[in-house]
C-alpha cells in the first residue's frame, strides 16, 4: 500500500482480491452476529430511548433502562445473607471464610487483596472452590453412563436480584423479568430483549464505567449464589452423587426409585427460596474437569463445553483442532476409536478440521523455521521465514518444514514457539481445496486427542 510506483495489473488482482474477501468475510461475520446488533435496536426501540442510544453496549444500554446512578466501593465488602438462607445448616468453614474477609476489610484490608481470596472445600466428595466468582466443582476425568440429572436454577442471578433487592430500581428490574416471563410462556421472540437485559445488569455492577457500578450488590448476589447452591447439594446429598457442580447449577447421577423423591425436594427447594428449577435427564457424561465435559441427554442430543463443545464443526470463535473435539466426542459418547474419526476426516476431506489458526496477538510478528541442505557436506541448517500476523497451521510429515513461531523484533530477533502446534508445521493461507492433504501428518493429531482420554 506504500509502493511509491504505480501497481502491476497482477499486484491490482491481488488488491482488489484482498478488498472483496475482506467485504464478504465482514458480511458473513455481521450475519452470524446480526442477532447482536438487532437486539440493541429493540432494546433502544421498545424503552423509547433516544436514537443516538445504539452506540452504546447492551450493559449500558441496561443502565439507561433502570436508570441507575453509580455506587462506591465504601461498602463493597459488607455482605447481606438472604433471610431464607439457614446459615447454621451449612458448613461452619464456608461462612467463616466470608466473616473473615468482612472483618478484614473493616480493619483497613483492601478489597483487591481480599475478593482474589479462595476456600476450597469438599461438598459431597467433590472439591469446590468458593470465593468471588461463580460456584465450580467437578470430579475429575469422570465418564459415565446411566441416570443422570442436570437441573439448573432458571435465571439465577436475576432472582437472586429481586428476592434481595440486590439491584438498582428493583422495581424496574422486576417488571423486565416478569414480562420476560409471560413473552417466553407466550412464544414470543420478543422476550430475547428483556432476557439480555436481565443478564447484562449483573456483568455491568462491577463495570467503573458502567452507571450500574454497585460492587457491594454484585458481591451479595455472588455469595448468596455459592451459599443457595451449596445449601442444595446438602439437602439434596442423601438421594444421589454428585458428579458437577457450576454458578447455578449440577449434575447429579441417582437411582431410579430416588427419581421421583430428588424431584419433590427440588420443588420444596423452589418454593422456600423463591427458584425455578430446569431438569434435563442425562444418559452418557464424560468430563474431564468442570470446564470440559461432554453430556448426552435422554433424547439423544448432545451439549458439549471446553475441549469437546467444537465437535459439530468450528465456529467464528475458534475454529482450531476442531477434530479433537470430535474424536473426544466420538469415543465417549458412541465408542468410536480415536484413530478410526481422525482418518474417516481426512478421508471426507474435512480439511478443516484439522486446522489450526494462529495469531502474532501482541508479537510482533510470526515466522517459520524451514530447513535447506547444505552443498557441501550434505547436512541441513536451518532458517526462519517471515509469515503474515494471521496463519493457518497444520501438522506435516515433510520434515523441511519446521515449528511456527511468534517473534519480538529487538536487537536480536526472539522467537517464541506456537503453543499445541507440531515440531512439522505447515503453513497454508490458500484455498483449503488446494492443498495436498497426504501432506497432513495424521499420527500427530491422533496423538494429541489421545492426550485428553482419561
Amino acid at each position: 500500500f506504500d509502493l511509491d510506483r504505480p501497481l502491476t495489473k497482477m499486484e491490482l488482482e491481488r488488491v482488489f482480491q484482498y478488498c472483496e474477501n475482506d467485504v464478504r468475510t465482514t458480511k458473513e461475520l455481521f450475519y452470524k452476529r446480526e442477532s447482536y446488533f438487532a437486539s440493541k435496536f429493540e432494546i433502544v426501540k421498545e424503552f423509547k430511548l433516544p436514537a443516538t442510544a445504539i452506540k452504546k453496549t447492551r450493559a449500558n444500554l441496561s443502565s439507561e433502562v433502570l436508570s441507575a446512578k453509580p455506587s462506591t466501593d465504601k461498602h463493597r465488602l459488607k455482605l447481606t445473607y438472604d433471610r431464607r438462607l439457614p446459615l447454621d445448616e451449612l458448613p461452619k468453614p464456608i461462612i467463616e471464610f466470608y466473616e473473615n474477609i468482612q472483618e478484614d476489610f473493616k480493619n483497613g484490608k483492601t478489597f483487591q487483596e481480599l475478593e482474589k481470596e479462595r476456600l476450597t472445600y469438599t461438598l459431597h466428595s467433590v472439591p469446590h472452590v468458593f470465593g468471588f466468582g461463580g460456584l465450580h466443582g467437578a470430579l475429575e476425568n469422570y465418564a459415565g453412563e446411566g441416570n443422570y440429572m442436570q437441573i439448573d436454577i432458571s435465571s439465577y442471578y436475576p432472582s437472586l436480584m429481586i428476592n434481595n433487592d440486590f439491584v438498582t430500581n428493583v422495581d424496574e428490574f422486576k417488571k423486565i423479568y416478569h414480562t420476560r416471563q409471560e413473552l417466553k410462556q407466550a412464544g414470543d421472540a420478543k422476550q430475547e430483549v428483556y432476557k439480555i437485559l436481565l443478564n447484562s445488569t449483573y456483568g455491568a455492577m462491577k463495570s467503573k464505567y458502567n452507571k450500574l457500578y454497585n460492587p457491594q450488590q454484585a458481591n451479595n448476589v455472588v455469595v448468596n449464589g455459592q451459599l443457595i447452591m451449596a445449601y442444595l447439594i446438602e439437602s439434596i446429598k442423601p438421594a444421589c452423587e454428585l458428579i458437577q457442580t457450576n454458578t447455578d447449577g449440577i449434575i447429579i447421577k441417582y437411582e431410579k426409585e430416588m427419581k421421583q423423591s430428588i424431584l419433590w425436594l427440588l420443588e420444596m427447594f423452589e418454593k422456600r427460596f423463591n427458584l425455578h428449577f430446569d431438569v434435563d435427564l442425562i444418559t452418557k457424561i464424560a468430563q474431564r474437569d468442570v470446564n470440559n465435559y461432554v453430556v448426552q441427554y435422554q433424547d439423544g442430543t448432545i451439549a458439549a463445553k471446553g475441549r469437546f463443545a467444537n465437535w459439530n464443526g468450528g465456529t467464528y470463535e475458534r475454529n482450531s483442532l476442531t477434530i479433537i473435539d470430535k474424536a473426544l466426542v466420538n469415543y465417549y459418547i458412541f465408542g468410536k476409536r480415536i484413530n478410526q474419526t481422525v482418518i474417516e476426516c481426512w478421508k471426507k476431506k474435512e480439511l478443516d478440521r484439522f486446522q489450526h489458526v494462529v495469531k502474532a496477538g501482541k508479537f510482533d510478528g510470526m515466522a517459520h523455521e524451514k530447513k535447506q541442505k547444505t552443498l557441501l557436506d550434505g547436512t541441513y541448517s536451518s532458517y526462519f521465514e517471515p509469515i503474515q500476523k494471521v496463519n493457518r497451521v497444520f501438522a506435516t510429515n515433510d520434515k523441511m518444514l519446521g515449528a511456527v513461531y511468534k517473534t519480538r523484533n529487538k536487537r536480536e530477533t526472539q522467537y517464541s514457539k506456537v503453543p499445541y502446534t507440531s515440531e512439522n508445521c505447515l503453513v497454508w493461507n490458500d484455498d483449503l481445496k488446494k492443498l495436498d492433504r497426504r501432506k497432513i501428518d495424521l499420527n500427530w493429531y491422533i496423538k494429541e486427542a489421545e492426550r485428553f482420554v482419561f
